[in-house]
């Protein structure tokens, strides 16, 4: 508005300006007296007025213009706030809305919703599952139960069919299917006896016998358990049949064992032109594989590096203490939460490192003194009351476990073998006796060169662990420092 003011005020002076000039135009008289020189100045002086005058005139005709180009631009620019107005009202009103429902669920869900709270605390948000609280839990147990009444209605109206087909997939595990069956007829086989047992369990040795008649993409689900142990090789197979694969593991457990010799491995490698020696059969796993290709996860710390894990689980359920304390200390930098219930201490001793340093008489890995303490333990809980099946003893060494079967010869149900064949398994009491030769301090390096035996050997007790060794020479060791720093060092007295 104050340019068109502007505007306007100077082409009315430059009109004023020119009218003026305008009344002072020579007369004839003056014009011949002159000569008619000051008709021609003042003709000059009018035409530059008027020059002036109609730059004026523009100048306000386009502020004129502009000022109606605004007046457009402000309305439509209210048009737009009013409705941008009643959309932030409406707005307001969702907000409120939205407040109100979350107020109700974080009333019904509690520690099961995702709040401030929720995402501040890093151990509560692994322990607790969003939206799962006791209801849902529930129902989703109510809608299994009826998903298995509809399956058992079926059998009972399908009975003869159902029979028939079941029938076929026994031929197929007993492999009495002929070579020409058609593979739509095997599925068929299958999908009778998944509609009946919806998860079957075989190992990678069996798997290509077992599912010989089937080709890509034939299976729904394959789950690959403790895949940290199985090498690629044995399970693509497997997952060429597959659809979809979960693999499950742990790469700071137990590697896979590859009986082709590391210097093969290098050769092939070599010939096919791999750059990464991270492919080989020895230094990878199904689960690290899985790994390389899962966007989302964290780094642990490794002995080559950081190891890269996908979709870690951080809960463990599994261990008391201090298995726990010890496992999450030497292979998972302390991010593991510790998720069992507190349970009362009961009968049993509490875990402890029961120091043997009496190693006159060792037979290679085999310390006889450590064997009269492991007796001596295997007796107390014996008379705690504990059940045989609920004890598993295990060794770094095989030739310790050869001796340890042929002393629970007295102990029948307890269970003995290496730390490599006890993963994936778990008792609620486990007898570590460590051996090793002490003509031989490499073998006690061995074991602890990588936190992955240890982890998986004090992994394996669920209530209490109990150490025989010497202490001494064991706790000098990577990652046994942790184990003896954590438990209690005992001394037995001698027998009377």
């Amino acid at each position: 508005m104050r340019r068109e003011a502007a505007a306007n005020g100077e082409a009315e002076r430059r009109g004023a300006a020119r009218y003026a000039h305008s009344l002072t135009q020579p007369t004839l008289v003056t014009a011949i007296f002159t000569l008619g020189r000051a008709s021609r100045e003042w003709a000059a002086r009018d035409k530059s007025l008027a020059t002036d005058q109609w730059t004026a005139i523009q100048a306000l005709d386009r502020a004129d213009q502009r000022v109606r180009d605004l007046d457009t631009s402000v309305s439509g620019m209210t048009e737009r706030l009013t409705a941008a107005r009643t959309r932030l009202a409406a707005t307001h009103r969702e907000i409120l809305e939205l407040r109100a429902r979350i107020a109700l669920h974080r009333a019904e869900l509690g520690d099961f919703f995702p709040d401030d709270r929720w995402w501040a605390d890093a151990e509560g948000r692994e322990l607790k599952t969003l939206w799962t609280d006791p209801v849902w839990n529930a129902a989703r147990s109510d809608l299994f139960v009826e998903a298995l009444h509809l399956h058992q209605a079926f059998l009972r109206a399908e009975t003869k069919t159902m029979r028939d087909s079941l029938q076929a997939a026994v031929d197929i595990l007993t492999g009495e299917v002929p070579e020409s069956a058609s593979e739509a007829a095997v599925r068929d086989a299958w999908r009778a006896l998944f509609f009946v047992v919806p998860v079957v369990s075989t190992t990678f040795a069996s798997f290509e016998r077992m599912f010989a008649h089937l080709t890509q993409d034939a299976l729904g689900w394959l789950f690959i358990d403790e895949a940290g142990q199985a090498a690629p090789q044995l399970a693509a197979g497997a997952i060429w049949r597959s659809r979809r694969v979960v693999a499950v593991g742990d790469p700071l457990q137990l590697e896979p064992i590859v009986t082709l010799p590391f210097t093969a491995q290098q050769a092939l490698r070599r010939t096919f032109g791999v750059p990464d020696e991270k492919w080989l059969p020895a230094r990878t796993s199904v689960q690290q594989l899985a790994d390389f290709s899962n966007s989302y996860g964290t780094h642990l710390p490794g002995e080559n590096g950081p190891v890269w894990v996908g979709a870690p689980l951080r809960v463990h359920r599994r261990c008391d203490q201090p298995m726990f304390a010890v496992s999450n200390d030497i292979a998972y930098d302390g991010l593991m939460v510790y998720g069992k219930p507190t349970l009362p201490p009961g009968p049993l001793p509490e875990s402890m490192w029961l120091d043997v340093s009496d190693t006159s008489g060792a037979e290679g890995h085999w310390i006889p003194a450590e064997g009269a303490v492991l007796q001596r333990i295997l007796t107390r809980l014996a008379t705690e009351g504990v059940d045989p099946k609920d004890v598993f003893v295990i060794s770094p060494f095989r030739a310790v476990v050869g001796r340890v079967r042929s002393l629970l010869t007295r102990f029948p149900g307890i269970q003995a073998g290496t730390v490599h064949t006890a993963q994936g398994k778990e008792a609620d009491v486990v007898v570590l006796i460590l051996g090793g030769d002490p003509a031989r301090p490499g073998a006690k390096q061995w074991a602890a060169q990588s936190p992955n035996l240890l982890n998986v050997a004090i992994s394996r007790a669920k209530r209490r662990l109990y150490v025989i060794g010497d202490h001494t020479a064991w706790s000098q060791q990577r990652y046994f420092s942790v184990l003896a720093r954590e438990l209690p060092r005992r001394t037995l007295p001698p027998p009377r």
